[in-house]
Parts: C-alpha cells; sequence; structure tokens
C-alpha cells in the first residue's frame, strides 16, 4: 500500500509531494485498526463509518449517516475504508468538508432485486461546498475510490457541479468468498 501511494502521487514541487505522502500515510491509522480486524470477526458498516470519517469532523452534525446494520467481512470492511478515508479527505481539502457549511451524507441500504443476490447500495453525497469543477485527469484517489472495491462490487464517481457523488453496489454473497 505504501509503495503504491508513493509510486502514485503526483505533484508539481518536492514539498507539495512530501505533504501529499504524508497525509496520505496517516490516514493509515484507521486502515491499521481494520487490518487488525482480520481475524474473522465482522465489522458494522455505521462502526466503520464512524472510525473511519472521526478525523473529518464526524461528531457536529457535518457528517450524517444512515442505514440498516450490516455486518461486513473484514476484508470487505477494509476496502470500504479505504474508499470512504479518499473520499473524506478529498472532501476536506477540496470538497463540502473545506466549506464551513457543507457537510456530507452517507446513506446505505440492502437491495434484493428479483430474486437476485442481495446488495449493499452506499450513496455518499456532498452538499454545500464550493463548485466542483471535473477533474482534468484521473489521479491516485479516483483511481483508489473506483478500483478499491474490485471483487466485491463496484464504484462510481459523479462530479455534480453541487457536490461530489459516489455510488457503490456491493454484492454481499461474493464478499464471503472474496473474504476467505
Amino acid at each position: 500500500m505504501i509503495e503504491a501511494v508513493i509510486g502514485l502521487t503526483q505533484s508539481a514541487t518536492v514539498e507539495e509531494y512530501r505533504t501529499k505522502v504524508m497525509a496520505r500515510i496517516s490516514g493509515f491509522g484507521g486502515f491499521y485498526e481494520v487490518i487488525c480486524r482480520l481475524d474473522g470477526r465482522k465489522f458494522g458498516i455505521a462502526e466503520l463509518l464512524e472510525q473511519t470519517m472521526r478525523p473529518y469532523c464526524a461528531i457536529g452534525g457535518r457528517v450524517l449517516a444512515s442505514g440498516p446494520d450490516v455486518d461486513l467481512e473484514p476484508r470487505l470492511a477494509l476496502a470500504l475504508h479505504l474508499v470512504v478515508h479518499e473520499l473524506a479527505t478529498n472532501a476536506s481539502k477540496y470538497g463540502a468538508l473545506s466549506a464551513s457549511c457543507g457537510y456530507v451524507k452517507v446513506g446505505w441500504e440492502i437491495l434484493e432485486l428479483g430474486g437476485a443476490a442481495p446488495k449493499l447500495a452506499v450513496l455518499w453525497t456532498e452538499h454545500g461546498g464550493p463548485e466542483v469543477k471535473y477533474p482534468r485527469r484521473r489521479g491516485f484517489g479516483s483511481r483508489l475510490i473506483t478500483s478499491a472495491l474490485d471483487g466485491y462490487g463496484e464504484a462510481r464517481l459523479d462530479f455534480d457541479v453541487t457536490g461530489i457523488a459516489c455510488y457503490m453496489l456491493i454484492d454481499l454473497n461474493r464478499t464471503s468468498r472474496a473474504s476467505g
């Protein structure tokens, strides 16, 4: 993971590069807590979100989370932690959490469609932040967000002018096979 951070981080100056790498590495504190749980115990999605968002003002009403109790396999919890951490980092630097009146909503539900395996649908939306501009290139964060759930499902980013949205759809049956 450290190699990926170092290799994929791009910056115009050495100091900017150093700052970006250090910020991403410091985010591994929560990552480490999730890794320590890879002993087979499940991780509740609400607990995961609270832990991951804590450094980004989860307390104080700027992050609103709602959904049913869902236990995640440890490896899926780790992948989802990486996605949420990257979304939160970007929101705090450039998005809704960078503005005093901005906030993030994270909602999730179980979808059972036409006898198919149940899926966990997660929606991250940002509100009240600066105007969003579509990125000129896909950086490390965008690549991480859209690829971290490979093997479990998919994540899609929407760069709406009023705020970033991330749609995640996770096959709950596939997670138990992928984490074994």
